[in-house]
Parts: C-alpha cells; sequence; structure tokens
C-alpha cells in the first residue's frame, strides 16, 4: 500500500509588483533581433537631415513616398524572390513547429555567405540587410500590405536562426544571457525597431530667440467668441454709465453746496462792510442833521402855523443825508460758476439747466472755446445757451441735483443683475450649482465711453479678459495711457482674484480723456505668468468696443542669447506610468514531518495494580465575550483528528486584517483574491530577485503569524480538555496483576511498575512561493475622476433651491450696503421689495416754510420787542434763509424826510440784522449754515414804523437724526427679513436632503452595483483618454445621423466609409488590450482637486461610502493591467500612437521596453526563491511504547528533502524520523468479559 501521499495546497495568492528587470540588450542576446549595424537606409538619411520642429516619423512619411520596394509589391513576388525558402522557414517558426535538420544547415549556409572569415557582415551582406529592413520599415510607416510585412518579418526570423548557428552557442557568455538553450531562445525572437527611427528625442536644440521661455498666445479670436465678449461688455455698460453719473452728480452737488456756503457767507460779509462803510462816512452830516432836527423840533408847538413848520422843514432838507443803499449779485452767475466748478462738473450743470445740441457743442468747444454774455447766457461756437430760468438760487439747483442723484441710482440697481447662488440635491447633500461659462483664457474686452459734453473728458474705460481658472489672479496690473487731456500717465491695480474665471478691473481713466486713449496694459499674475497687450491709439466717439488676445510669456531666460530650446512633436503620454511587471505569486504549503512535540500526559499503573478509568459525557458551553465575538465548536474523542485547513483559515483571516485597514478607499473591481503589493521604484540587474525576497519575507511573516493564531487557538484547546464533560462513557482498563514471560528470572517475573508517556504530536510544513503568471501595468493619476459624472447630471428644476443673497455681502457693487450708514435710500427699498419689508415712507428730501411777521406799529419812536414763532416740520431742519422786508415809515410829526425809520429782525444765528434810513425801510439777503429744528423765534424791532411785513423762507431738508434712524430701522428689518428667509431656505434644504437620503436608503443594495459601474465607465474614459492623449477630439466620432434633430426611424443611417473602421479598431484595440475588469483603483481627498471645487467635492454625500469617495476625489490612482498577448502591440501604441495592424509585433529599442518584452516571454509556475519550514502543533498525541494501528514502512510520515541548501535555515530539517518503528500490536483479551462486570 502505497501511503505517499503528501499533497500540496495553495495556502494564500498575491500580487507583487515591481520594475521589470533589466534585460541584456547586446546583440548575443538571442531572444531579440536587431538590425545589423551599418545596415542604414533611405530613413535613416530624412531622419538625420530633418528640420528641429519635426518629428521623425513625420519625416519618414515623406520618405515613403518617393521609396521603391521593387521585388517586396506582394506577398507572392516575395515567394517567387530569392527569399522564398527562408521565407517558408520563417513560417514554421511563427508557428511554434520544429524546424528540420536541412533547414537549420539552410539557413546556416544562407548567413554563412553573408559574412567573412571575422563574421563581419560583407558589401553585399549589408545591401541584403538594408533591402529588407528599409521595406519592413516601409510597410510599418505605410500601414500598407499586412501580408508583405509578415513576410519580412518571418525571413528576418529566419536569418536570426542562422545568425545564432554562426555562434558559439557553448560559450560562458551566450549561456549566462541566454540559458542553457540558446538556440531555442532564438526561435522565438523578436524584432527590434531602431530606437533612432521610431523614438523621438525629448528636446532638440533649435536657433530660435525669444524674450522669454513661454510662448506667445496672440492667436486672432473667434467670431463666436468675440460676440460673447461684447454682449457682456454692453451688459454692464448702463449699470456702469449710471454709477458713473452718479458719481460725477455727486461731486457737482459737493461743489455747488460748497458755492453756497461761501455766497452766503461773502454776501452777509458784505452787507455788514457796506452798511458801517455808510455810517462811517456819513456820521458828522447825520449828527448835524439830528442836531438842526432836534433844534427845529424845539421850537414846534402846537401854536406853530402849519406855514412855518413847512419853512422849517424846507431848511432841514439842506442838511439831508442820502439814504443807505445795498445791493449784492446774483446767487447763479455762469461766469463764476465756469471758475468755480471743475470742467467736469460746470459741463453737467449747463447739461442739466440748459438746451442745446451737446455734440455739436463739443465740437465746437473744442474750436472756438466758451465765451460768457452774461449772468446766465453763453455762447459756444454759433450756439447760444440760456440757463433755465428757474434756477436763481443754488438751493434750486440742488434740489434738481438730489433728483437725478437718485434717478441714477435707481437705473445702476435694476441693470446690475443680482447673483444668487443655486443649490442642487445630488446624494442627500446641497452642493451648489456652479453655472460656469465657457472661457477663452487671455481673451480681453476693453471697453471705453465718453460723454459728449462741453468738457469732453466725462468718460471711463472698462477692462476684463479671461483665464483658466482661479490660479490665475492678478498680483498687478499696470496701465500705461497717453490721453489729449491728461497726457501721459500710469495707473496702478493690485491683488484682484478671480470671478467666474474672468477678471475684471476697475473703472479706469475716469473722465482723463476727450476724444482718443492711447492704451497699453501689462499683468503680472501670481503664479508667475505676465501678459501684456498694446491697443495702439483709439479715437472715442461715444463708445469703442474692442476684443482680442492677450500675449502671453513666462518668465525672462537668463541668457538671451542663447538659442531657445524647442519641444518637438514626441508622445509624451502625460499622466500615464508605467509601473512594470505584476508578479501573480501564490504559497503552496505541504507536510514536510511529523515530529515529536511536549508532553501531553503520564499515566502510572502500580505493580499488581487493577485500574478503571472512566468518563461520563454531559452537554456543556461556554461563552466568553471580548471585544471581538467568536464562537468555537469541538468535537473530542478517542480519537483525535487534526483539520489540515487550519494555516489555510489562520492566513485569510491574517490577510483580510491586513487589507481591512485600506478598504475604505481601495477597492479590487471584478475580483474577489486577496492581495497585497510589495513595490521597488528602481530598475537594475537584480530587480526580480529583490522583490522574490521581499515577498518571501512577507509570506512568511505572515505564515509565522498564522502559525501563531493556530498554536494559541490548540493551546486553549488543550485547557478545554480539563473542563469539559462527555456525554458518552469510555473504560479504560489497566491490569498490572499479571506475570511477565519470556524470562528465566523468577524476580523478574513479577509485576513491575508502568509509567506511559503520551506525546503531542507537531507538524513541520514546507512554504514554497511560486509565480503563476505576470502582468504589465499601467498607472493613470487622474484630477477631479468625478468630473465627467458630474457634468453628465441633469437636476431637476423642483431640485432646485436659490439662497437668499445677504444684503451686507452681495456680489454687485450696486447693491452692496455693508451698515446702515453707508445704505443709501435707492438700495434700502430695493431690498426691501425683494425681501417683501414694509417700510416707512419716506418724505420728500426738501420742505420750504414761509413765515410773514407782520404788524402796524403806527409810531414815531421805538417799539417792539415783537415776537413770533416760525415752526420747523419734524423730521426736517433747517438749512438756510432769506429774508424780504417792506415797511412805512410813520408820517406823523411833520415833513416825512425829517426823521429816520429802522427795522431790524432775527437772521436766525442768535443775532439781529436790519436796516434805517430817511424812508421807508425795504431790504432783502439771506443766510445759509443753518440746523434749526422745532420751534424758532423769530423777533422784530424798529423805530419810526407805521406798518411793516417781513417775509422768511426757510429751505429744510431732512434731519440727519431722522436719516440715520429711518436707514437704521429700515436695514434691521430687511435684515432681520433676510435671515427669516435664509432660515426658511435652511430647512427646505434639509427637508430635500432628508427626503434624498431616504430614497437612497431604499434604493441602496440595488444601487451598490450600479455605482460600481457608474464609477468604472468613468475612471475607464478617463484612462482611455490619456492613452489617446486627447479629451476631446478622437472621442465621440459622429458614425451615425441618430443625433440629429430631424432624424426619424425611416431616414437613420450609419455612415460607412473609411473612419468607420478606423474608429472601430482604436475601439476594439482599447477594449481588449487591457484587462479593465479588474481595474484598481484608489481615491485621494478633495484637496488635490481645483481649488474651485473643494466646497463641491467637500459637500457631497452619498449612503455608499465607495461611491462617496468617488464622488469627493480631487485625484484617482488607477492600475490597470495589460491583457495577455497585448503587451508587446501596447507598447508600440504608446511610443509611436499607432495600433498595430496584425502579426508579430516589433520591438522598439528602448531597454526598459525590450526587459518587459523578455520577461513576458519567461515561463510561469516555477518556484521563487528558496522555501521554509513552519512548525505547527496539532490536537494528535502519540504513547511512547510499542503501538501502532497502521501497516507503515515508518512510525510516522516524514519526507526529507534532497537540497537542504534551498532552505532559508537547513537546521530545522529532518532527515531522519524520531519515532522507532515496533511490532507490538494491541490484542484481544482471553478474558471474555470486562473486570467491571
Amino acid at each position: 500500500m502505497d501511503t505517499n501521499n503528501n499533497a500540496s495546497q495553495t495556502l494564500f495568492r498575491f500580487v507583487s509588483l515591481r520594475n521589470p528587470q533589466l534585460t541584456e540588450t547586446k546583440e548575443r542576446n538571442l531572444g531579440f533581433i536587431h538590425r545589423p549595424k551599418g545596415a542604414t537606409g533611405v530613413f535613416d538619411t530624412a531622419v538625420t537631415g530633418m528640420s528641429s520642429r519635426s518629428s521623425k516619423l513625420g519625416e519618414m512619411v515623406k520618405a515613403t513616398r518617393n521609396f521603391n520596394n521593387t521585388g517586396f509589391e506582394t506577398e507572392k513576388k516575395i515567394e517567387e524572390g530569392a527569399f522564398g525558402e527562408l521565407l517558408n522557414i520563417g513560417r514554421k517558426l511563427s508557428k511554434k513547429e520544429v524546424l528540420e535538420t536541412g533547414e537549420l544547415a539552410l539557413v546556416k549556409s544562407y548567413y554563412k555567405n553573408l559574412i567573412d572569415v571575422n563574421k563581419e557582415l560583407t558589401a553585399a551582406g549589408i545591401k541584403i540587410f538594408v533591402q529588407l529592413w528599409d521595406n519592413y520599415i516601409y510597410q510599418i510607416v505605410t500601414q500598407g500590405d499586412f501580408y508583405v510585412k509578415e513576410a519580412i518579418s518571418h525571413i528576418l526570423m529566419a536569418i536570426h536562426v542562422g545568425f545564432a548557428q554562426s555562434l558559439d552557442l557553448t560559450a560562458k557568455e551566450i549561456v549566462k544571457i541566454n540559458g542553457e538553450k540558446p538556440l531555442e531562445k532564438a526561435f522565438d525572437g523578436k524584432i527590434v525597431l531602431p530606437k533612432y527611427l521610431f523614438s523621438e528625442d525629448s528636446t532638440v536644440a533649435g536657433s530660435v530667440s525669444s524674450r522669454g521661455s513661454g510662448e506667445a498666445l496672440n492667436s486672432a479670436l473667434t467670431v463666436k467668441t468675440s460676440k460673447r465678449l461684447e454682449s457682456e461688455a454692453k451688459s454692464v455698460l448702463v449699470a456702469n454709465k449710471a454709477l458713473h453719473r452718479k458719481e460725477a452728480l455727486e461731486k457737482l452737488n459737493a461743489e455747488l453746496e460748497k458755492l453756497q456756503r461761501k455766497y452766503h457767507r461773502s454776501r452777509e460779509q458784505a452787507y455788514e462792510q457796506a452798511y458801517a462803510r455808510y455810517q462811517e462816512e456819513n456820521r458828522e452830516a447825520l449828527e448835524f442833521y439830528e442836531k438842526k432836527l432836534a433844534e427845529i423840533d424845539s421850537k414846534i408847538t402846537e401854536e406853530t402855523p402849519e406855514e412855518e413848520k413847512i419853512r422849517l422843514y424846507e431848511e432841514l432838507r439842506q442838511y439831508e443825508v442820502k439814504p443807505f443803499e445795498f445791493s449784492y449779485q446774483n446767487e447763479i452767475i455762469v461766469g463764476e460758476l465756469k471758475e468755480s466748478l471743475s470742467p467736469e462738473s460746470f459741463a453737467l450743470f449747463v447739461t442739466l439747466f440748459a438746451e442745446f445740441d451737446e455734440a455739436r457743442a463739443f465740437e465746437d468747444a473744442n474750436k472756438d472755446g466758451i465765451r460768457i454774455l452774461s449772468d446766465n447766457t453763453l455762447r459756444v461756437g454759433t450756439q447760444t445757451i440760456v440757463l433755465d430760468e428757474e434756477i436763481q438760487t443754488y438751493s434750486d439747483a440742488l434740489n434738481v441735483i438730489g433728483s437725478n442723484i437718485s434717478a441714477s441710482m435707481q437705473t445702476a440697481l435694476e441693470n446690475s443683475p443680482l447673483l444668487q447662488q443655486q443649490y442642487v440635491n445630488i446624494g442627500g447633500a446641497s452642493v451648489p450649482v456652479v453655472n460656469t461659462t465657457a472661457r477663452t483664457p487671455m481673451a480681453y474686452s476693453f471697453f471705453a465711453h465718453s460723454v459728449m459734453g462741453l468738457s469732453g473728458s466725462g468718460g471711463f474705460v472698462n477692462f476684463s479678459f479671461e483665464v483658466e481658472d482661479v490660479s490665475w489672479s492678478v498680483a498687478n496690473a499696470r496701465i500705461i495711457a497717453t490721453t489729449d487731456t491728461a497726457g501721459s500717465f500710469e495707473e496702478n491695480y493690485d491683488n484682484i482674484q478671480v470671478i467666474d474665471n474672468k477678471i475684471t478691473l476697475p473703472v479706469s481713466l475716469i473722465n482723463k480723456f476727450r476724444a482718443s486713449v492711447a492704451f497699453k496694459i501689462e499683468i503680472i499674475f501670481d503664479n508667475g505668468s505676465i501678459a501684456f497687450a498694446d491697443l495702439g491709439q483709439q479715437y472715442i466717439k461715444e463708445n469703442v468696443s474692442l476684443t482680442g488676445m492677450l500675449t502671453l510669456k513666462r518668465a525672462a531666460i537668463e541668457n538671451p542669447q542663447e538659442p531657445e530650446v524647442i519641444t518637438i512633436q514626441k508622445r509624451k503620454n502625460f499622466g500615464i506610468k508605467r509601473l512594470g511587471v505584476a508578479d501573480y505569486l501564490k504559497v503552496v504549503q505541504s507536510v514536510h514531518a511529523y515530529v515529536p512535540g511536549e508532553v501531553s500526559n503520564i499515566e502510572n499503573v502500580m505493580a499488581s495494580e487493577l485500574r478503571h478509568k472512566s468518563s461520563v459525557a454531559r452537554d456543556y458551553s461556554e461563552i466568553t465575550d471580548t471585544t471581538s465575538k467568536s464562537q468555537e465548536t469541538e468535537k473530542i474523542s478517542d480519537t483525535t483528528k487534526t483539520s489540515r485547513t487550519d494555516m489555510q483559515t489562520e492566513v485569510a483571516k491574517e490577510l483580510n486584517k491586513q487589507q481591512g485597514i485600506t478598504a475604505y478607499t481601495r477597492y479590487n473591481y471584478g475580483t474577489d483574491a486577496m492581495k497585497f503589493e510589495i513595490g521597488a521604484d528602481y530598475a537594475n540587474n537584480t530587480a526580480q530577485l529583490d522583490s522574490t525576497r521581499q515577498a518571501m519575507m512577507k509570506s512568511q511573516e505572515i505564515t509565522e503569524r498564522a502559525m501563531e493564531r493556530v498554536l494559541t487557538k490548540i493551546s486553549e484547546e488543550r485547557v478545554q480538555k480539563i473542563i469539559k464533560e462527555y456525554t458518552e462513557t469510555n473504560v479504560h482498563e489497566y491490569d498490572n496483576r499479571g506475570k511477565v514471560i519470556n524470562t528465566e528470572n523468577p524476580d523478574a517475573a513479577q509485576p513491575k511498575h508502568i509509567t506511559g508517556v503520551y506525546r503531542w504530536i507537531d507538524m513541520k510544513y514546507k512554504n514554497q512561493i511560486y509565480n503563476y503568471g505576470k502582468r504589465t501595468m499601467f498607472e493613470f493619476m487622474v484630477p477631479e475622476p468625478s468630473r465627467l459624472h458630474r457634468l453628465a447630471l441633469t437636476v431637476a428644476k423642483a431640485q432646485v433651491l436659490t439662497a437668499p443673497v445677504d444684503p451686507r455681502t452681495a456680489p454687485e457693487r450696486a447693491w452692496t450696503m455693508p451698515n446702515p450708514k453707508s445704505a443709501t435710500v435707492e438700495q434700502i427699498q430695493h431690498w426691501a421689495q425683494i425681501y417683501g419689508v414694509s417700510l416707512d415712507a419716506f418724505p420728500a428730501a426738501t420742505k420750504q416754510v414761509i413765515h410773514n411777521a407782520a404788524s402796524v406799529p403806527q409810531t414815531n419812536d421805538d417799539f417792539g420787542v415783537d415776537y413770533s414763532q416760525i415752526t420747523i416740520p419734524d423730521n426736517y431742519a433747517a438749512k438756510n434763509a432769506s429774508f424780504s422786508c417792506r415797511s412805512t415809515r410813520n408820517r406823523g410829526g411833520g415833513w416825512q424826510g425829517s426823521r429816520y425809520s429802522e427795522i431790524v429782525c432775527s437772521n436766525l444765528k442768535g443775532d439781529m440784522n436790519g436796516q434805517n434810513i430817511r424812508g421807508d425801510v425795504n431790504f432783502d439777503y439771506g443766510v445759509s449754515g443753518l440746523n434749526l429744528t422745532g420751534n424758532v423765534s423769530f423777533q422784530v424791532k424798529g423805530h419810526n414804523v407805521r406798518n411793516y411785513n417781513i417775509k422768511v423762507t426757510v429751505n429744510c431738508e431732512l434731519s440727519d437724526e431722522f436719516i440715520n434712524k429711518w436707514k437704521t430701522e429700515s436695514f434691521n428689518a430687511i435684515i432681520k427679513a433676510y435671515e427669516e428667509a435664509y432660515q426658511k431656505f435652511l430647512e427646505e434644504q434639509a427637508r430635500l436632503d432628508a427626503e434624498q437620503k431616504e430614497k437612497e436608503e431604499a434604493a441602496k443594495e440595488r444601487q451598490g452595483n450600479f455605482y460600481r459601474y457608474m464609477e468604472h465607465d468613468t475612471l475607464k474614459h478617463n484612462c482611455i483618454a490619456y492613452l489617446l492623449q486627447d479629451y476631446l477630439t478622437t472621442l465621440g466620432q459622429v458614425m451615425t445621423n441618430g443625433a440629429e434633430d430631424t432624424t426619424k426611424m425611416d431616414n437613420f443611417q450609419v455612415y460607412l466609409n473609411d473612419g468607420l473602421d478606423q474608429y472601430a479598431a482604436l475601439a476594439k484595440f482599447m477594449e481588449q488590450a487591457f484587462e479593465w475588469e479588474i481595474m484598481d483603483y484608489t481615491f485621494y481627498p478633495y484637496y488635490w482637486a481645483n481649488r474651485k471645487s473643494w466646497q463641491e467635492f467637500y459637500l457631497t454625500e452619498s449612503m455608499d461610502p465607495l461611491f462617496r469617495s468617488f464622488l469627493q476625489a480631487g485625484m484617482a490612482r488607477i492600475i490597470v493591467t495589460v491583457k495577455p498577448g497585448f503587451e508587446a502591440a501596447v507598447q508600440f501604441f504608446l511610443e509611436t500612437g499607432l495600433i498595430w495592424n496584425g502579426g508579430a509585433v516589433p520591438v522598439i529599442g528602448d531597454p526598459m521596453y525590450m526587459s518587459i518584452v523578455d520577461e513576458m516571454r519567461q515561463p510561469t509556475g516555477e518556484p521563487q526563491g528558496k522555501y521554509w519550514i513552519t512548525r505547527v502543533p496539532t490536537t494528535l498525541t502519540i504513547l511512547q511504547d510499542k503501538s501502532t494501528g497502521l501497516p507503515v514502512t515508518q512510525p510516522l510520515p516524514i519526507f526529507p528533502e534532497d537540497k537542504p541548501e534551498n532552505c532559508e535555515n537547513p537546521k530545522e530539517l529532518e532527515f531522519e524520523t524520531s519515532f522507532e518503528q515496533r511490532d507490538v500490536q494491541l490484542s484481544r483479551s482471553d478474558k471474555t468479559e470486562s473486570t467491571l462486570d
């Protein structure tokens, strides 16, 4: 009976990732077919003389146009030509058929005829190789006749076997490179394309000099982009013009208020000076007049006749003094306004308060200037401009300007769209909707607006341009301008941020040009790049709009004398990294030996003793609660068994434990194999050995850990035996009462004490790593892997929420009101309308109070003081006032010219003003700089007045206290309404989030696989785009008319042309060349994405944790393996960008490339490195005595190793069994009953 049943088992499998071991690239490596030295042809000549900006492939394509392929036009011609026999032998080699002795002799003889005694190619031999290789390269470049290309490759394979036979195949170096059977390796030779022809150089030195080391973007804009830029510029023009006019009106208002205060102050001062001068000049005359008047009064009595009185007063007439008279200039005098106001404000004033042809006046003012004709009339050219007669005072003008300011602010608000953020519910979370406009980086928009007025300088410039992303924020923008009014100057702007991939400079060149601007701009970005534009001289007539491209350059090169390095058309394969070779390894375990372990039990039976041992079985269970829950079931009987899957079970647990560390962010699509990776980021001649060593160390570590777990488990089982009770009854009898037979010594025949020792049995396992497959691996680093998925989402309108805008932080300048003080009335009214706030009506900005103080004193003496009150309306304050006095002198006591009359009244500043003359008192004057509220006392007194009437006109404005109070209350009401609206928005958002989460929870199980497919297809799309190095043009070709609006079932068609075949070939290659179904990917967090997308990615939520990682990922690392058999075709595609159209794929002469190809040809299933031994305790026991129950050639199995030097630690090996085989067997007693009966 054969008892050698040492069956092996696979303990676990894993993947070891490493770079390929560099193969020997010398010509003595018979696994590759190189082009012989000196066999250069027409394609080498074409590449050698190419332009610095050309590609090698492009030059070779040009060379094919004049190439002569005589004798190689068809496969049939090759068969009938001189290479026919070689072609047949090569075909057998390609089919892996065995060559006959005669065929081997033929190729050996053929190659021998091509070389000389020194084994160097003769001229005829070089000519043959040039012919073959040129035609072979011709077929590759043109991708012409597939069968001709295959025929030439077969001929080269046959000649290569002849070359191999010309070598000393027993030489040490040949055997070292090619193995024990070098000729067999030559049978499977791979053709190597010359690297010089098919691998582009990374850089070629050119003779182009440049001011910068970057490239200049100065291409023309498309019509569509220009129209979009112009449309966006016009959309903000109305608002900017309104804001510009508002600012100009505010400037005019401030200047007029200043002039008003100056006018009233100077008029009052002039009045006081004139009256004082009058008094001083006529002081003696007035005193003499008063003296004479007193003498006449003393002479006149009641008896004095009337004629005498008249005579006396006629005598007084000669002493009479001329009465005081005062006059002052009007408030509004156009000449003084022209001198006092700024040119822009004066032009605006005339525009507001006069009617004329502004365009014509603009031209005439430039030619002839402005002539002042009178206080309210001026002439510009042939136009006579007269101010509105209703505007007589500054107050009249200020009221009109205030109305215009409000209207301009209203226009700006109405034409500034309020940008509101919208949110959409995706995956149970609200994500901001990004409405990004398609941008053209460095496309600019220049808009100049000029107001046609008398000054001609009321204009501004808007300049904006588009950028790629937020990394293009502006550090400094410098505008260099030369205008017809301001000359040459500069304006600088710093720290301008990107909004919606667009930079908008503040309004510039305000009121600094009339009709022409020379505009240059230089922009320094925060990322170090520089852009500039020179728009030249622009002649402005109302509006000028320009679009174009900025010139972009990087920092200047250090030595401008050196030629610029020009990168030519080399396929870069950006984002793709060839990781190397993935070894699919497994650990196979087999039994090495059974060895005795520790003592498990000792039975002692004394001499002449009969001992019975029995056990009663009962059901017993024990549950131990720890941090991890476990449940074990153990069956124990007299014959204890061991499980050979213990190690496999514990290894699987250990691997699962390690794999669980990265389970959240790592997923192996389409496979259930447990894997761990061992990588090496270097490539050298010992890469495979180093990788094997690391794999063995890792495998040993895992098996040792698993062994410890088994050991712990068995140790617990040994303790359990003490406390377990059994349900069945087992009886053991130890009868030591008999005598020892087969001895002649009477003493020795007496019973002896007997001791039985039981030992545990331990097993030693042999562990060996085997390679059962290899794969070429590629790594793709994809930023924002979920972007394609996000862009494909269509959101229902009902799920879009619009967030209310905080008035304090509104994005548009016209809307922002950070606090009540800075808010305008128009802004408050607009925000109140948006949030439905009812405001208290805002009163009129100004009011006029007219007070008449009239009385009939009818006295020749002093009278007064007469008191009255001027009531200022609530919420208003008096700012200025005018006084108009009309009175009549009392006639009592004689001729009217002989007595003076006087009227004095309050000036509302705490003093009194008036006049005294010998006649009726009539005067007008005004005051400004008031701030009176409530009731104001008005006093009048005088002398010799019959009656008087004083009209006081008080101009009032809303008080600062009321305006601040109204703004504060209204502002607080609006903010409260905003906060309520925002709270309602949050509640609605939470409701939608909860509904979405409930829906996702209900569909969680169903959607799990759906999510995996979504992730897989999206990542696969990115990887294929990387392989093509093109996202926009190659994929998504139009192959049918199905996407057209007019397509129906009866007119649907597929476009059958060459493009279909090429597109189908590309699709087949991309889908079949890679093992997409076992794609491995790892997601990196959101902060590796575009900074603008951080919030969008961070707030993304999904009930599926892996899909949430996909949506939140800022970058993904994707590893894809190449399907076996496609390695060479993939490498050829990555190097040339061409899809191999079948047949044996040639190898590009790149050492790394050749190393991968060489490794893929190595056989699998062979041991990797040395094996190692592990010792595992079992639950088996053995009695140290003569006992065995199975006829065997050895007591317990042992399998000695033939090559102990292959073991990591040979001292652990067992070469002889520790158990002795004896012929003693258990036998039945001659007694028929038990002693227990």
